[in-house]
Formats: C-alpha cells, sequence, structure tokens
C-alpha cells in the first residue's frame, strides 16, 4: 500500500483524472455565476451552456490544458524521457491489422450481447451523442478528436498505466487501463453497448502500445479510428 501511495505516476494519473471531471464542472459554475451560456434563470443542478459553439471551445481549452500539463511533465521532471517519434512500417502494418481485427471482433461483441440481452442498439452512447454534436458544430473539433484526444488518452490510459504503473505487469496494466478507458467515456451516461465499445477500442489500443512499444504507434491507430468516426458523422450530417 506504501509503494501505491509513494508511486508518482498514479498521482498524474489520479491529476488528469480531476481534471477531467472538476474542471469542466468548475468552469460551468463560474459560467453560471457571471451568466453566460444560459437565457434565463435555471437551478444551478439544471444549468447546461446554451450555445454549442461555447461547449466547443470549453472541451478545446481542457483538452489545451491537459496537453500543457504533459508537456510540463516532460520539461519540468525527470519521470519521462523525450525520445524521438519513428513510426516503422512493419509496426504501423501491425498496428492496422490488429485494430481493425480488434473493432471487428469488438462490434459483434456488442451485437451478440445487444441480440441476448435485447438492447436498444439504434440510439448511440451519451458520450458518443455528445461528440458528434460537437462536431456538428464547428470544423474545429477534427483538431480535438483527431489529434489532441488521441495524443493525451494514449500518454495516460496507456503510456502511464501500462509503461509505468504496471510495468512488470503489463497485461494487468492493459486489462485494468481499458476498463477505465471505457468508463471515463461513460461519464455522460452509461450504456452496456458503449461500454464494451469503448473498453475493446482502449484494449486493442492497448495491444498496439504493448507489442510495439512505441506510443506513437497507438496514438497513430486512435486518432485514425477518430478520424473514420469523424468523416462518418460529416457524412451522415
Amino acid at each position: 500500500m506504501k509503494k501505491l501511495i509513494q508511486n508518482k505516476y498514479i498521482w498524474i494519473f489520479i491529476t488528469y483524472l480531476l481534471i477531467m471531471t472538476i474542471l469542466p464542472v468548475g468552469i460551468k459554475l463560474l459560467f453560471y455565476l457571471v451568466g453566460v451560456g444560459t437565457t434565463k434563470d435555471v437551478p444551478i443542478g439544471e444549468y447546461q451552456l446554451n450555445s454549442p459553439m461555447l461547449s466547443v471551445f470549453l472541451n478545446l481549452l481542457i483538452l489545451i490544458l491537459i496537453l500543457g500539463f504533459i508537456v510540463l511533465l516532460y520539461l519540468k521532471t525527470s519521470l519521462f524521457e523525450w525520445k524521438k517519434p519513428i513510426v516503422k512500417g512493419k509496426d504501423l502494418l501491425y498496428a492496422i491489422y490488429v485494430f481493425f481485427g480488434g473493432k471487428i471482433a469488438t462490434a459483434m461483441v456488442v451485437v451478440i450481447i445487444a441480440l441476448l440481452f435485447s438492447l436498444n442498439m439504434e440510439e448511440a452512447p451519451q458520450n458518443q451523442q455528445a461528440v458528434e454534436q460537437l462536431i456538428r458544430t464547428s470544423f474545429i473539433t477534427v483538431i480535438q478528436v483527431t489529434i489532441l484526444a488521441p495524443i493525451i488518452e494514449e500518454f495516460f490510459f496507456r503510456k502511464i498505466i501500462i509503461g509505468h504503473i504496471f510495468t512488470k505487469h503489463k497485461y494487468l496494466g492493459l486489462l485494468f487501463s481499458s476498463i477505465l478507458f471505457g468508463g471515463m467515456h461513460m461519464l455522460a451516461g452509461f450504456s452496456l453497448p458503449g461500454m464494451i465499445l469503448y473498453t475493446g477500442l482502449g484494449f486493442f489500443l492497448g495491444l498496439v502500445y504493448i507489442k510495439t512499444n512505441r506510443l506513437e504507434t497507438s496514438i497513430i491507430a486512435h486518432g485514425f479510428n477518430n478520424l473514420i468516426s469523424y468523416l462518418l458523422v460529416l457524412i451522415v450530417r
């Protein structure tokens, strides 16, 4: 227990969780107090930003702050060593093979479970709905979805958890990080199909990270996945 408490990487990940969960609430509270983002008096528990563009910039601000936190960790601490980004052809091909194979396998599991338990597959998870709404609001979101989010999420869920917290037990870290990854994407509202899809995504991204031993490879795979989702949202717009 003492080793866990003294593990700096655990506290870095906890800091990330706090930023992701508390900072948006704090900023919305500030907006509420100064009367920004709403046109009528509402109880604070029911307050929502009524401007889609304001939501876009709020999300962009949070991601930039987290990216700044990562940069500070590299520049001001000795916890991380900067390596020149290298993506080998064979690693990229492996990433594509594992990732798309994993996507198909995960989708099949979701469909089977949905059929067994009569789950509603027509409605997307609330996190996905929120992201799609932001995408339809502004093209600025392409930066968030395909660049910032993959860099940030791969750093914390793959590099921190698998690469540092579970250094000697990477596959246990893979399982743990995948479940956490799925859970973080359910904060807007839980759904079993959504949890399986996001956990599966996290699992196969983690597998890419372990097998290639390069964070940039999983970042590219993650970004490519999000780019496909982004384009599909625009096509059916």
